[in-house]
C-alpha cells in the first residue's frame, strides 16, 4: 500500500487542473493533520464572520503579505452534524485497520501522512457506494466524470474522523471539482476549510437559493495570471457539506454559471 504524499492530500485538486493555476484548496482537517509537516498554521479562531450563507460562513479573507507565503485567500466555517461511526456501513469499514497499518509501518523522517487512507475511483457512484452513508447524497448532471478521490482523515488509532469525496469533471470550457465533506463523532476539530493562491487576486461573495430551498453560499476570484477565474459553491444538506469548484474563462461565464445553478438544484428538500 503506498502512503499518500502529503501535497496529495493537502493539495486535494486534480493535477490536469494546476496548468490554469487554480487556487490550491485545503480542508481544515486536513490541515491539522499535517501542521507539524506542512509548516501551515491557521488562527482560525480568532477570525470574526464578514458574511454568512446558510450552513457557511466566511470566516476571513486576506490579500498578498497577510497570511506567509500565500498571496490571497480565504478561510470558511461549516456548519457539519458528526455521524456516528457505526453509519458508514460500505467497504470504508476497512478503512481503520489500513490507517493503523500505515500508522506502523509510518517513518519518523517520513514526508507522507499515515492517518490519512486514499482511495481512487472511476465514478463517484463508486465512491459513495464505498462509503454506505444513507445521507449522501449523488448528483446527477450532463458532465464528463474524469475520476474520484476518497479521503478518510483517522485517528491516532485508526478511528474515522472524516472523509471527503472529490469527483473531478468537465463541460465544454468549464473544468470542475464537486466534494462532499462529512465528520463522524471522532472528530474534534472545527469545521473549517481554507483556499489558498499564490497569486494575488480578490475574492467576493453571493447566496442565491436553489430549487429545493436551500441557499448556496458563492465565493468568487478575480483572474488570475492564467486569465481563469474560480468561484466555490458551498451547501450543507443533512450536515454534511457540498462544494463545486469551477475554474474558466470569462467567455464560459454564462455555462460556467448555468451549470452552478444545476449543481444547486440536485440538493432536495430534507424529509427528516
Amino acid at each position: 500500500m503506498n502512503i499518500p504524499r502529503i501535497a496529495d492530500v493537502l493539495g486535494l485538486i486534480d493535477e490536469d487542473l494546476l496548468d490554469a493555476e487554480l487556487p490550491r484548496r485545503r480542508r481544515g482537517t486536513t490541515a491539522r493533520i499535517l501542521l507539524a509537516a506542512a509548516c501551515v498554521c491557521l488562527a482560525l479562531g480568532t477570525v470574526t464572520a464578514l458574511a454568512a450563507g446558510a450552513g457557511t460562513t466566511l470566516l476571513a479573507k486576506f490579500r498578498k503579505g497577510e497570511n506567509g507565503g500565500f498571496e490571497s485567500g480565504y478561510d470558511m466555517a461549516a456548519q457539519l452534524t458528526p455521524f456516528p461511526e457505526e453509519a458508514l456501513t460500505g467497504d470504508i469499514r476497512e478503512a481503520p485497520a489500513l490507517i493503523r497499518r500505515q500508522i506502523e509501518e509510518a517513518t519518523l523522517w517520513s514526508n507522507q501522512s499515515p492517518n490519512v487512507y486514499i482511495c481512487e475511483f472511476d465514478t463517484s457512484a463508486q465512491a459513495l457506494e464505498y462509503v454506505g452513508l444513507e445521507e449522501l447524497r449523488p448528483i446527477r448532471w450532463d458532465v464528463e466524470e474524469t475520476g474520484t478521490t476518497l479521503s478518510v482523515f483517522g485517528g491516532q488509532r485508526g478511528e474515522i474522523a472524516s472523509v471527503s469525496i472529490m469527483t473531478y469533471c468537465q463541460k465544454g470550457d468549464v473544468r470542475l471539482q464537486t466534494q462532499a465533506w462529512l465528520r463522524t463523532e471522532n472528530d474534534s476539530a472545527d469545521n473549517t476549510f481554507s483556499v489558498r493562491t499564490t497569486e494575488d487576486v480578490d475574492y467576493t461573495e453571493e447566496c442565491f437559493t436553489a430549487a429545493g430551498g436551500f441557499d448556496c453560499h458563492v465565493i468568487r476570484s478575480t483572474a488570475l495570471e492564467s486569465g481563469f477565474v474560480t468561484y466555490d459553491g458551498c451547501i450543507v444538506r443533512a450536515g454534511i457539506l457540498y462544494t463545486l469548484h469551477a475554474a474558466y474563462l470569462p467567455s464560459a461565464e454564462a455555462q460556467a454559471d448555468g451549470l452552478l445553478h444545476t449543481w444547486a438544484d440536485q440538493f432536495e428538500p430534507e424529509t427528516r
